[in-house]
């Protein structure tokens, strides 16, 4: 049996299995922008080692990275437009200011994208 709901870290998910006595969690929203966060709660939970979180440069080459996975399997238009979402919650995660999360998300040039990602993750 798997538990899910509101499991954001490892204090929701430790409650989230103590409370239903299941065999173990599913972690949906809250690893939007923070793909990193079901091996932070598995490491939490069974005292594994816990993942290297990316910041800085390594956070902005991992966001690039999946913008630009995303526009080469769905081509530029519709890869773009699949992309906001996620860019939008790697900037949420990141506390991006709002002026810039704007300017990412709606910036057409592919490269210019790729140079706010850089400076969204890394101010």
């Amino acid at each position: 049996v798997i538990a899910n709901g509101d499991i954001t870290d490892e204090i929701s998910a430790a409650r989230a299995l103590a409370a239903s006595g299941a065999d173990g969690v599913m972690i949906g929203r809250g690893a939007r922008g923070k793909p990193w966060l079901p091996a932070q709660v598995m490491a939490a939970l069974s005292a594994a080692n816990a993942p290297d979180v990316p910041a800085g440069h390594a956070l902005a080459e991992m966001v690039t990275g999946h913008y630009e996975a995303m526009l080469s399997f769905y081509g530029w238009d519709l890869g773009r437009k699949n992309a906001r979402k996620h860019l939008g919650w790697y900037m949420d995660a990141a506390a991006t200011p709002p002026g810039l999360r704007r300017a990412v998300l709606t910036e057409p040039d592919p490269e210019r994208v790729r140079r706010l990602i850089e400076e969204a993750m890394i101010s």
